[in-house]
């Protein structure tokens, strides 16, 4: 990734490996992985270039898929290790695709505050659990664990700014326990 994208470029995938000899990769999901990115005019490489995917299947875990310009294997091995995602900057366009609440990518790094305005922290991690995520924000104890649901973080649909929550009782207590 170029100095030019730091902090700007989102992975949502990384490429694992070659498959075949027309020029297929596999790709690895990432936290922010959302799979109508693939067809969306917003998918790049890490760096910056414009990535057209014209195929895809499952394959376990993972996606094998063919982009345009790559035509055989040597081609396709010249994409391992790199990252495919997308530009922050663009995520705040209306017709850009995410799920409903949003990728996980716009809460690191943003302080979490209660609904009484105390401050909880920064967000300085996003785990996954199935379907939901929970914000992982260091402190002085230890980790405070907060759960990405409706009924404890408030709707946000952001970038900057803290998030709130409305802790259930005995959450914001059991860090360092």
């Amino acid at each position: 990734m170029g100095d030019r994208l730091q902090g700007e470029f989102v992975p949502i995938a990384e490429v694992v490996k070659a498959v075949g000899l027309r020029g297929e990769f596999k790709v690895y999901p990432l936290l922010d992985w959302y799979e109508p990115l693939l067809g969306s005019p917003y998918l790049v490489w890490d760096d910056g270039a414009a990535l057209e995917i014209r195929g895809r299947r499952t394959s376990g875990n993972c996606l094998v898929v063919s982009a345009a310009g790559l035509t055989d294997r040597d081609a396709a091995e010249g994409t391992i290790g790199r990252s495919v995602g997308f530009l922050r900057s663009r995520y705040i366009e209306t017709d850009f695709p995410k799920p409903p609440g949003g990728l996980p990518f716009r809460y690191l790094g943003r302080e979490v505050v209660t609904l009484a305005g105390e401050s909880v922290g920064k967000v300085d991690e996003v785990r996954r659990h199935g379907p939901q995520f929970t914000l992982v924000v260091p402190g002085v104890g230890g980790e405070t664990l907060i759960p990405a649901v409706a009924q404890i973080l408030l709707p946000d649909e952001g970038m900057t700014g803290p998030l709130v929550i409305d802790p259930p009782e005995g959450l914001l207590d059991v860090a360092g326990d």
